[in-house]
């Protein structure tokens, strides 16, 4: 017999835009992203699933998509009410247009 308690999961979809970069020679790391996703595992959530799309009109870029899942309801509700630019301190839009990429 299997006594085992099963724990509810709770699961929401995230999506960010992450536009494209000015051409370079080498690739360079998305530290707004970065900073995103470092956020959400440590409030609580696991990714579960997670898929890029690349897109070209209007505007180039990818989108990220993922499926995030937590045992906890309170950090499920939390989700529901973050700004994420706000919370992470990122920037809605590039300061300069002549963009500095720190190169890995």
């Amino acid at each position: 017999m299997n006594n085992k308690v099963k724990q509810s999961v709770f699961k929401t979809s995230f999506t960010y835009f992450i536009p494209s970069p000015p051409h370079r020679k080498s690739g360079y790391r998305e530290r707004e992203f970065d900073k995103i996703m470092q956020g959400i595992l440590n409030s609580g959530f696991e990714i579960d699933y997670i898929n890029t799309e690349s897109v070209t009109t209007p505007q180039s870029g990818m989108y990220v998509f993922a499926i995030l899942k937590t045992k906890s309801k309170k950090v499920f509700k939390l989700d529901e009410h973050i700004d994420l630019h706000e919370h992470f301190k990122l920037s809605e839009e590039p300061v300069s247009s002549e963009i500095i990429y720190e190169e890995d």
